[in-house]
């Protein structure tokens, strides 16, 4: 009996240590298959952080190939693709209501009044330190209206200053988020708005009085109150995303809208002293040896944008002549075409 007892605890004892044996061995296996699952997870991490980051190299040497081939200008923005920003909104009608670009034209490239200038700087500043203006219940500017003739800079200004907060720009085309169904155009704007808040960037409005026309017919009266709707969102808007807004026709503006802004920037075609400085600026790619006194008088009343064009004209000329420098009669002779064409087409240069 002491014999078939002592057998049934040793049969007991060497079940409970295979018992105990086969428990580790799935432990084991578990802990395995954890770490093999970990190991799978890690490397699709590290898969898709180098397909980022070949992405944002290419993304790098396109824009340093573009800038090189524009002279550093960036006049060409390239749109940022989906993958970055994600699917942006689209009209009832399917249209894109916005595009998403990087901003490449920076401050030193443009010739701003030193009021404007000034504006802008404290606007970027307040940006780059909203954290401390937040510490004391403070938020910085965020609802921006430009307004100047056509050609002043005020687009531009919009891509500078997402270029020196370092954030993309959205540029919103409003003649797919206006619609001839008011719903559909505050839907659009709805839309347009919940997609700015995901992200960091500065919202460009271009051509603000399609929306915000004074004139009191009942259309423009509809659309007015569109634009009413926009600002009284952008109030209780949460994000800190600067929104620009851009107009060549101030009076045509609601008195009530320009209220509802933080701040208007007026643009002024550029004096004598302020052309020099575009010459200067827009010329410095090849030689020239120009009287800017007398450069500077026969394009007073140009806007910078005509400046620019009459610049390239004359730099195009003498590259294509075989000049190694463009002169004053360049200069004036390219500033003198231009002004025939747009005549002949009806329209004035200046």
């Amino acid at each position: 009996m002491a014999a078939s007892e002592q057998a049934e605890k040793l049969w007991m004892e060497e079940g409970d240590e295979l018992t105990s044996s086969l428990a580790r061995r799935v432990e084991q296996s578990r802990r395995e298959r954890e770490d093999a699952s970990h190991v799978l997870d890690e490397a699709r991490r590290t898969r898709e952080r180098l397909s980022r980051e070949v992405d944002e190299v290419r993304d790098s040497l396109a824009s340093a190939l573009e800038r090189a081939a524009t002279g550093g200008r960036g006049r060409s923005q390239r749109p940022l693709s989906a993958k970055v920003v994600g699917p942006v909104p689209v009209s009832d009608e399917d249209v894109p209501l916005l595009d998403v670009r990087e901003p490449e034209t920076s401050f030193d490239e443009l010739v701003l009044a030193t009021e404007t200038r000034s504006l802008c700087e404290e606007i970027v500043h307040e940006h780059r330190n909203k954290g401390r203006l937040a510490s004391y219940g403070l938020r910085p500017r965020r609802r921006l209206l430009l307004a100047g003739p056509s050609g002043t800079g005020k687009t531009r200004t919009a891509e500078a200053l997402a270029h020196a907060l370092g954030v993309p720009v959205i540029r919103v085309k409003l003649s797919a988020v206006v619609s001839s169904y008011l719903g559909q155009t505050a839907r659009h704007i709805e839309r347009i708005l919940e997609f700015s808040s995901r992200g960091s960037w500065v919202v460009s409005f271009d051509e603000f009085d399609m929306l915000a026309s004074g004139r009191e017919d009942s259309d423009h009266g509809e659309m007015r109150r569109v634009a009413t709707v926009l600002l009284q969102q952008l109030e209780t808007y949460a994000s800190d995303n600067l929104v620009v807004a851009t107009t060549n026709h101030a009076d045509l503006l609601d008195s009530a809208i320009w209220r509802r802004f933080d701040e208007v920037l007026v643009y002024r075609r550029p004096n004598q002293k302020q052309i020099t400085h575009l010459l200067k600026l827009k010329l410095r790619r090849i030689e020239y040896q120009i009287n800017q006194e007398q450069a500077a008088k026969a394009l007073s009343g140009l806007s910078h944008a005509q400046v620019e064009a009459i610049c390239l004209d004359a730099m195009r000329a003498a590259v294509l002549d075989g000049d190694k420098s463009v002169s004053t009669e360049d200069l004036l002779r390219s500033a003198s075409s231009r002004k025939r064409r747009f005549k002949e087409a009806g329209q004035s240069l200046g």
